[in-house]
């Protein structure tokens, strides 16, 4: 007997726009003079697995190329830290009284990348390193190639050059063969500060 299923995650944005001062070789005060948004490349669409059937140890996985898409944008050269954060499980109809019972979740794998070569083209995307379903990541908006001069700190009066980084959200879920038929539903944060 096979099952029929549809599975999809809402993706609430959060964005962490708050100046950072960490121990880096720039250890600026703070990033006021710079800004730095989150953008999403299909704005008001969810991260969505359509119609699946139940098949014991069957994994469903989005491709890379259909991942949801976000624009990170900010001053070029400057560092940005990521943290993506998935829950573990995809629940019947969102409802957290589900978590306990394995006929009423889904596991979602997280799995994201990053693109900073001046394109949104996923043959340039690194990925982000994910454990217990959180992926995090450092980098430049704009890749170098290489290691650059190190910055001077920021000025009022400096012209700042913003360019785009692209962020690709694309899960796996593990099916357990078990599964009440109905809507699964999850959250995945995303979180971006400058470093």
């Amino acid at each position: 007997m096979t099952k029929e299923y549809f599975c999809w995650c809402l993706i609430p944005i959060l964005g962490v726009f708050s100046p950072l001062s960490t121990a880096q070789e720039n250890d600026f005060d703070k990033f006021d003079f710079y800004s730095l948004s989150v953008l999403e490349a299909n704005p008001g669409t969810s991260l969505d697995f359509g119609m699946i059937v139940d098949i014991a140890g069957e994994t469903v996985a989005i491709d890379i190329e259909d991942a949801k898409r976000y624009y990170i944008e900010g001053a070029a050269e400057l560092d940005v830290f990521v943290e993506i954060g998935a829950d573990q499980y995809l629940l019947l109809n969102g409802d957290l009284d589900n978590l306990d019972d394995p006929t009423k979740r889904i596991q979602l794998n997280l799995r994201a990348a990053f693109a900073n070569q001046g394109q949104d083209n996923t043959q340039y995307a690194n990925y982000f390193f994910v454990t217990n379903n959180i992926a995090s990541a450092q980098f430049q908006i704009r890749h170098t190639g290489g290691l650059s001069a190190p910055m001077k700190p920021p000025e009022e009066d400096d012209v700042v050059d913003y360019d785009y980084a692209y962020l690709y959200i694309f899960p796996t879920l593990d099916l357990t063969g078990n599964l009440v038929s109905g809507n699964y539903s999850g959250n995945i944060i995303l979180s971006v500060s400058y470093d």
